[in-house]
């Protein structure tokens, strides 16, 4: 099992959001709001593109420095 840890999920409507995507695909992704941790049994090769969904979703954080001053000053 394979753990992503998220940003921005916040309720079950996020949690809906992310299942819409994904859970067909990989239906053993399961969502923790607490945690804001992914997990979902998938191969490494899969794993990028299970991040760049959640990124385009806005659960992820792009990478790179100015997104990361980004993330900071949002909070």
């Amino acid at each position: 099992m394979q753990k992503i840890q998220c940003q921005n999920i916040k309720c079950e409507g996020c949690v809906k959001k992310i299942n819409d995507a994904l859970l067909g695909q990989y239906p053993s992704l399961r969502v923790n709001i607490t945690t804001q941790i992914v997990e979902v049994e998938a191969k490494e090769s899969e794993l990028n593109a299970i991040r760049a969904k959640l990124r385009e979703l806005g659960f992820l954080a792009s990478d790179g420095i100015f997104n990361k001053f980004k993330s900071f000053y949002r909070k």
